[in-house]
């Protein structure tokens, strides 16, 4: 390149960056303006802003090694669930079915954050999934091995006092010295000791281990410490059986349809009848039901994807889930049951 192209060359450059700084010495003033209002409705609030969902088809979120088939499917119901800031918030006011909940109305005390809150609904979800697998894989006369467990702390509650911060997520090892071996372990430590007296905790966070002292209180006639735990167990299953759900997918609401899916792909017989199941509720190791929230949410998402029928906890849940239905003339038959036992039976004996 000779010397006369580079001088061009230089000389573009700089008639282009002289063009740039023209540019923003006539528009300073918008330029500024709309950095400023993509700041503010950016700016995070303490909400969480709920969206109709829809339904999702379970055996995208799990799969059991040589498992059952069937004709229909089962489907998780979900929320959109956006965290606030002003746009959303306002928004909230303007758009049908978009809804506002403060994040304090999620938090057990205010030691707990939007963060610590999102660790908690993973753990929810996991904890959910096992219980899932423990209840659908005994019902099939399945083989289940359990290798071993982590205690986490799943909530933090005001009377917490320790000399260094605990975290939703911490692993339990030791109380007093004493190895955790499930929480009936720490519950004993807690009984031997007077109120205002403390227990060494030692926790694990990461690849990090910590020691702790935790004061104990006297409440209702209990000596607590202001922790709350849950047990995540190490489980080898005959067949295996591996998860897939998002890191988005949260919360333990589609414990019942995860444990009919599992159920339905350990079994021989097709309980679906053909037909696209969706529905909602917390389930429990003895097979009993939890309601939950968003209710609305789920049955909308449910109906607009054109789900047969959609199983719901009797009870507040129940009758919520009516009220929309005769309100929005939705098609969707709405079936409350009590128990898993309540489904299977409900599919065993369903008539076209």
């Amino acid at each position: 390149m000779t010397k006369e192209k580079n001088e061009k060359k230089i000389n573009n450059k700089t008639s282009i960056f002289e063009k740039f700084l023209w540019f923003i010495r006539e528009n300073y003033k918008t330029l500024i303006f709309f950095i400023i209002f993509i700041l503010i409705i950016n700016y995070p609030l303490p909400y969480y802003v709920f969206v109709s969902g829809g339904i999702t088809d379970l055996s995208d979120r799990f799969e059991v090694e040589d498992g059952y088939k069937q004709e229909g499917s089962y489907n998780l119901s979900y929320v959109n669930e956006i965290k606030g800031n002003v746009l959303t918030y306002l928004l909230s006011y303007i758009v049908p079915d978009w809804e506002r909940e403060k994040v304090e109305s999620y938090q057990i005390s205010e030691k707990e954050d939007i963060e610590q809150i999102a660790i908690r609904d993973q753990l929810s979800l996991t904890n959910a999934n096992q219980t899932a697998v423990l209840l659908a894989y005994s019902r099939a006369g399945k083989e289940i091995v359990e290798n071993g467990k982590k205690i986490y702390v799943y909530a933090l509650f005001d009377v917490l006092d320790s000399d260094k911060e605990i975290k939703i997520g911490d692993i339990l090892l030791e109380a007093d010295d004493t190895t955790i071996e499930d929480v009936n372990t720490l519950r004993e430590v807690i009984l031997k000791k007077a109120g205002n007296d403390t227990v060494k905790l030692k926790f694990k966070r990461g690849e990090q281990t910590y020691t702790t002292n935790v004061k104990v209180n006297e409440e209702n006639n209990a000596r607590v410490i202001g922790l709350s735990f849950v047990t995540i167990y190490d489980l080898d299953v005959t067949p295996n059986i591996t998860f897939k759900f998002a890191p988005s997918e949260s919360g333990s609401s589609a414990g019942l349809m995860t444990t009919l899916a599992i159920y339905d792909s350990l079994i021989e017989e097709d309980l679906t009848n053909g037909l696209k199941i969706a529905g909602t509720g917390g389930i429990n190791l003895d097979g009993s039901l939890e309601q939950i929230g968003g209710v609305k949410y789920k049955l909308t998402g449910a109906e607009s994807d054109d789900a047969d029928i959609f199983f719901v906890p009797s009870g507040e849940n129940y009758e919520e889930a009516i009220k929309i239905k005769k309100d929005r003339g939705y098609d969707i038959e709405i079936v409350k049951i009590d128990s898993f036992d309540d489904a299977i039976n409900y599919l065993k004996n369903y008539k076209k």
